[in-house]
């Protein structure tokens, strides 16, 4: 056991060093200590240092705000920024330098850095920040799949900035041949998660897109999230539209060809519910009884989100005698939601 012992300290020094191990002991103790720390170890040290914060309490951790915003401002090391803002986001810091420090480092050169900036910003749900999303959009080269411009257009939609500049920028790049296919689809869920009408024709346009089976996906998705603003024709009109792609998926005669639109069957079917149809309800019993557990755990996702609770015995009988974990996983969690576990 001594051996063992031994064996798993060594292993911990070699990975963290001698400073880690002071570190964790004095990190309670003295928030001073933990500041010249930060400031004047090695990197890796600080970075250990800062990672180790949350163990402070929540008194001490406001000490640091705003000595890691400036950290993450000034300092020359990416990995030292991105723990920063990472503390300050996870502690919603919302002091005056802690905002511009989120905004300052979304014009980083490192990636990691703005995409930590701009998790700060979401998890914030920071607003009037147009001109400067705007201008990083502007900035951007949307021929290439880069994961900041999704994260940045993703953010955009959560937060529905949906400022008449940027939807018309974002509808011109979606037109543009050049724009990258990923990107493409990132605009049309932020279409659907600004609530954006605006992006209707574009959506519908998609919609039609034969030889993109994924993008027909996200403009089903983003239809099912305006579905409270549109007017009963139109309701009715996208209704009649995805119940006849439905259906002729359901139609072709090889099974192979439908078994690879299974998920935007899948997809057509909560959009519809969602629009109060529940003309293929029936086909969530049909996948909740799939071989597959996969299917199967859909279909209880799409019970859950859509508060069907004609399933309450189905879901019982998943949840006691499913043989996929994750199936009775998921039964589990929504006969909780339904207060009937």
């Amino acid at each position: 056991m001594k051996k063992i012992r031994f064996f798993f300290n060594i292993i911990f020094l070699l990975n963290f060093g001698v400073y880690s191990q002071e570190n964790a002991k004095e990190i309670h103790h003295n928030i001073e200590l933990v500041i010249k720390k930060i400031q004047y170890l090695n990197n890796k040290e600080r970075l250990y240092t800062i990672k180790n914060l949350q163990k402070l309490s929540l008194d001490d951790k406001k000490k640091l705000f705003p000595i890691l915003a400036e950290i993450s401002i000034k300092d020359r090391d990416p990995l030292i920024q991105e723990a920063s803002l990472n503390f300050l986001t996870e502690n919603q810091a919302e002091c005056e330098i802690c905002i511009e420090a989120y905004k300052k480092n979304l014009y980083h050169s490192v990636e990691i850095v703005k995409l930590a900036a701009l998790k700060g910003i979401e998890t914030l749900r920071l607003k009037h920040l147009e001109k400067d999303f705007l201008s990083l959009l502007q900035q951007s080269d949307f021929s290439e799949n880069s994961v900041f411009l999704g994260a940045l257009i993703r953010t955009l939609g959560v937060l529905e900035y949906n400022e008449k500049e940027i939807s018309e920028f974002l509808k011109q790049k979606y037109n543009e041949e050049t724009t990258h296919k990923e990107l493409k689809r990132k605009i049309l869920l932020y279409a659907g998660n600004s609530k954006n009408l605006i992006f209707l024709d574009i959506i519908e346009k998609s919609l039609e897109a034969n030889d993109d089976m994924y993008l027909q996906g996200y403009a089903i998705n983003a239809i099912g999230k305006l579905e409270n603003l549109l007017s009963l024709e139109q309701k009715d009109r996208w209704k009649e539209k995805l119940k006849k792609i439905y259906q002729d998926i359901s139609l072709n005669p090889d099974p192979k060809e439908r078994a690879k639109y299974n998920l935007l069957k899948q997809q057509i079917m909560l959009t519809l519910i969602r629009f109060k149809d529940h003309s293929l309800v029936e086909e969530i019993k049909i996948m909740a009884l799939d071989d597959d557990a996969n299917t199967r755990k859909k279909a209880i996702e799409y019970i859950n989100e859509l508060d069907l609770k004609e399933f309450k015995d189905l879901l019982e009988i998943k949840y006691k005698y499913d043989p996929s974990k994750t199936v009775k996983k998921e039964a589990e969690k929504v006969l909780k939601k339904w207060n009937l576990l």
